[in-house]
């Protein structure tokens, strides 16, 4: 069992909603299927998208999220999970590498959810 970081993975501030260091975790603090990045990212988003349903929205409300990846080359099996997950139109998502605190856990999110749906926009204007 992991000791619990002191924070909230969810907080609602007016129409946004944030959610910082998502972790697929057991209910007891364990970390569900360590060192597996499909099933890890799959977990995560369950989540994420548990949390949303409590307030009647859905993963179509995410309008950014960042995903942590310990490694580099997890990324084909971390992508192919999330694309099994979030459906066209994706939200923004920025991928970063780096080490996690959570032994096992090779990938973590943030997001950030808007109670209105969100429009999509082009950079090309199209």
């Amino acid at each position: 069992m992991h000791t619990l970081i002191p924070n909230k993975e969810a907080v609602r501030a007016g129409d946004l909603i944030f959610f910082g260091g998502v972790l697929n975790w057991d209910e007891d603090g364990t970390l569900k299927y360590p060192y597996n990045v499909e099933q890890q990212t799959e977990g995560i988003l369950r989540r994420i998208e548990g949390y949303l349903k409590t307030e009647a929205l859905g993963l179509e409300h995410l309008v950014y999220v960042t995903v942590y990846l310990t490694d580099i080359r997890h990324y084909d099996a971390m992508n192919k999970a999330y694309r099994r997950i979030m459906k066209d139109p994706l939200p923004p998502r920025k991928v970063v590498t780096g080490p996690l605190t959570v032994t096992g856990a090779l990938v973590e999110m943030t997001a950030v959810a808007s109670v209105h749906p969100p429009q999509v926009l082009s950079l090309t204007g199209s």
